[in-house]
């Protein structure tokens, strides 16, 4: 294996390996440095669910997902809708 098999380098933004891809790049230019956005979503969206509005509306999604799993009842109701959609 060598630099040539290799497109890009994709890691979170630790210090650490952001020196590190900044000196990839530097010494193979055809090598792209990329931040993995997947990570950057996932931090996005865990500070938006630490927020009192998102951290209320996940209180009430679970409460309705969990009435929907123990109740035999309301989740063949709520499969037999899903089968219409």
């Amino acid at each position: 294996m060598g630099p040539e098999k290799f497109a890009a380098v994709v890691t979170d933004a630790g210090s650490n390996v952001l020196l590190a891809r900044n000196n990839i790049s530097t010494i193979y230019p055809q090598i792209l440095n990329i931040r993995c956005i997947a990570h950057a979503i996932n931090l996005i969206f865990k500070d938006t669910c630490k927020t009192p509005f998102a951290n209320k509306m996940l209180r009430q999604y679970m409460v309705l997902v969990t009435f929907f799993k123990r109740s035999h009842l309301a989740g063949n109701i709520l499969t037999s809708l899903l089968v219409y959609l």
